[in-house]
């Protein structure tokens, strides 16, 4: 475990708008599945292939499986927020640069909170759709969704190393 100075940082009014956003983003995608699962047919597409068809389906409760899921992932990424000194940096903390490292900390998993809200009720909107025969999903849209975690960790590590 390393030894990171554990100093009292208040989340910066970006991570608190981000977590904001996040959250109308879960409650919407929630809100959304209340109106819409009485109208659902019994079987929905639970898993897309590359192309984004659907090459599953399945009972339409696993559609509020998914959320469920991603509601739990997201949880415990946004009280880590929370304890920034515990994180892994790519660079020495230090008295130092503590603060805006651990700025940069909570930034990232607020972003990254968002980015994986954003892809939960793309998901969960594309199930309910192609259910009702509107495919929406396709290779465009599950790359980009691949690469924008990817691109946001890097472009956040370097922010890091630069800011060593």
């Amino acid at each position: 475990m390393q030894n990171n100075p554990i100093i009292d940082l208040p989340p910066s009014r970006t991570v608190n708008r981000l977590n904001a956003i996040t959250l109308i983003i879960i409650l919407g995608t929630y809100i959304y599945l209340a109106f819409v699962f009485p109208g659902l047919p019994e079987e929905v597409p639970i898993h897309f292939n590359f192309a984004g068809e659907a090459d599953h389906w399945g009972n339409k409760a696993f559609i509020l499986i998914f959320p469920l899921i991603f509601t739990i992932i997201l949880l415990p990424l946004h009280f880590l927020q929370r304890t920034p000194y515990m994180h892994n940096y790519p660079v020495k903390v230090t008295d130092e640069n503590a603060s805006r490292l651990y700025q940069l900390g909570r930034l990232l998993l607020a972003v990254m909170n968002v980015e994986m809200a954003l892809l939960m009720a793309l998901i969960t909107w594309a199930m309910v759709q192609s259910s009702k025969g509107y495919p929406l999903l396709n290779a465009g849209i599950m790359i980009a969704f691949l690469i924008l975690p990817l691109v946001t960790t890097l472009v956040f590590i370097i922010k890091m190393i630069k800011s060593k």
